[in-house]
């Protein structure tokens, strides 16, 4: 009769209830996306995105003489075209928004800008607006 020593036991235990090793083989798939990045300047242009690309907006409050553009987040006219993961508004006026490229077409984005004055001054009776078309492709 073989006697086991304790730690004996607890590695044939061990090994046991080890679940079976199993080779596994999985198809590497790799997908190149990009970030498109747009700024205040590139307004009134068009820009150009694949599907699953991150489009990245950020925007500088405008100084108009006594005023000041304080910019809205911007915002996608298409939602089903651009996805809006992010967007913000800094207390300085600049704003900030995140969308994904999600299927092929073409959606507008677009910010609205609030007057600021100067101190003494008063703001002109318009807003501000700021657009830039987006091609998905």
């Amino acid at each position: 009769m073989r006697l086991f020593t304790l730690p004996a036991v607890a590695l044939a235990l061990a090994l046991s209830a080890a679940p079976a090793a199993t080779a596994s083989t999985t198809a590497a798939t790799t997908t190149t996306t990009t970030t498109v990045h747009i700024v205040s300047a590139d307004g009134g242009t068009t820009v150009h995105a694949g599907v699953g690309d991150t489009v990245q907006v950020d925007l500088t409050a405008l100084r108009d003489y006594t005023v000041t553009w304080y910019w809205y987040a911007p915002a996608a006219a298409s939602a089903a075209v651009l996805s809006q993961t992010a967007g913000s508004a800094d207390p300085n006026g600049n704003s900030h928004a995140t969308f994904t490229a999600s299927t092929a077409g073409t959606s507008d984005i677009t910010a609205i800008g609030r007057c600021v004055p100067d101190p003494r001054t008063v703001c002109p009776p318009f807003v501000a607006r700021w657009k830039v078309t987006v091609v998905v492709s």
